[in-house]
């Protein structure tokens, strides 16, 4: 008897299975669909890339002549007018070469003035008869030859005074000393190339930043165009800017290419300095009162969640969809929105334009405000018999 019962217990068992299995395999449950309303409103298109902020003018400055520091008269973030000194070289060797230079244009003075007077004695005995020619002519090459030397000392003084000045590093412009590379007592070598010494940005009211665009974003970027950005520093507030120029040299990093964006910047509060880094979205296609659709719904296939035998006529495969671009379409093209009539999807064709990501600028015929279409299904859920494991008595589950 307990052989017996046991028999049956495991065929209930069988029976129940298979009969759940069947049921999940074969259910007639309606499809749940989810459905958007088609709206009315502004698109904004917008690409997003990094950039980092600098002054508008940023000047380095060098020197031209070699020595060791003797002063520094200004320190990072000192303000500075144009023509100020702001750093001196030691110029003793500088002096004695100018006083150097003096004396040998005192010296080339003096030939020049004998070779002068012997010139005009030459022309004196040679109106007389007493010279050659030969005689006449030497006399006034050494004369010329003396007044060449002298403008020679006089241009080697000229020099040697540029260059005592120049131990005197003056600001080129007024601005803010934003970086200081040298201290006092430090030798400085201007041989093959002049070394930085300090950078003074002109004005920090007025910034700009070099946003990295992506080549297949860089077609849509134009002067004049708008953008908003944020820094790390204040995570929480957009500045804006304005594109004023857009750089034709590609930079190739890792084979993706990319342009440099010049966006101006307003920063009258100074809250922003140069070398910080900005997440920045420019605005480069505005559409008002457009008609909008959910960009989920020029993406979902009904198709595929239909069994074969309820997919009208035509539709027994899957649907080719077009994905719309999330960057954006330069003109409009066909697309397709599907719709329930009697409760069966229904495509309509459409044309699509600039979408920002959410959604996307639709027209077509059909098409209205308010219209419901099918941007996805609700999930099913599982019969009980399939997701409750029954039990045996006395037995594991």
């Amino acid at each position: 008897m307990k052989r017996n019962m046991w028999i049956l217990i495991a065929a209930g068992v069988v029976a129940a299975g298979t009969a759940g299995f069947y049921s999940l395999r074969t259910g007639t449950t309606e499809v749940k669909w989810r459905t958007a309303a088609i709206e009315r409103g502004d698109i904004r298109q917008r690409i997003s890339a990094t950039g980092t902020l600098s002054a508008l003018v940023q000047v380095s400055v060098g020197t031209q002549v070699s020595g060791t520091l003797s002063a520094l008269f200004v320190d990072y973030n000192s303000k500075v007018t144009k023509g100020q000194p702001i750093a001196q070289i030691e110029p003793t060797l500088f002096q004695a070469a100018v006083a150097d230079a003096q004396a040998n244009v005192a010296k080339a003075q003096a030939a020049a003035g004998e070779a002068k007077r012997q010139f005009a004695r030459a022309q004196r005995l040679h109106q007389e008869k007493l010279i050659a020619d030969q005689d006449l002519d030497s006399a006034q090459v050494v004369a010329e030859k003396a007044d060449g030397d002298l403008l020679s000392a006089r241009a080697a003084l000229s020099k040697a005074k540029a260059n005592l000045s120049y131990c005197t590093i003056k600001a080129p412009v007024s601005g803010v000393v934003v970086s200081r590379a040298v201290d006092v007592g430090q030798t400085v070598a201007a041989s093959f190339s002049t070394p930085t010494l300090f950078v003074i940005a002109q004005d920090l009211t007025k910034m700009k930043m070099l946003a990295a665009i992506d080549e297949a974003d860089i077609g849509q970027v134009q002067p004049d165009q708008k953008g908003q950005f944020t820094v790390d520093s204040f995570p929480d507030e957009q500045f804006k800017g304005t594109v004023s120029q857009v750089r034709l040299e590609p930079i190739v990093t890792q084979n993706v290419v990319t342009y440099n964006v010049q966006i101006d910047v307003d920063n009258a509060d100074l809250k922003l300095r140069p070398g910080m880094t900005a997440s920045v979205s420019i605005l480069t296609k505005l559409q008002n009162n457009a008609l909008k659709a959910p960009s989920a719904a020029l993406r979902f296939n009904p198709m595929a969640f239909m069994p074969s035998k309820e997919k009208p006529n035509g539709t027994s495969g899957p649907a080719v969809m077009t994905k719309p671009s999330l960057k954006g379409a330069v003109s409009k093209r066909e697309d397709h929105l599907w719709v329930l009539k009697q409760k069966q999807p229904e495509a309509l064709h459409v044309q699509v334009g600039i979408t920002d990501g959410q959604f996307t600028e639709v027209s077509g015929a059909d098409l209205s405000e308010g219209l419901q279409v099918l941007v996805g299904v609700e999930e099913a859920k599982k019969p009980a018999s399939a997701s409750t494991p029954l039990r045996v008595p006395g037995g594991r589950p």
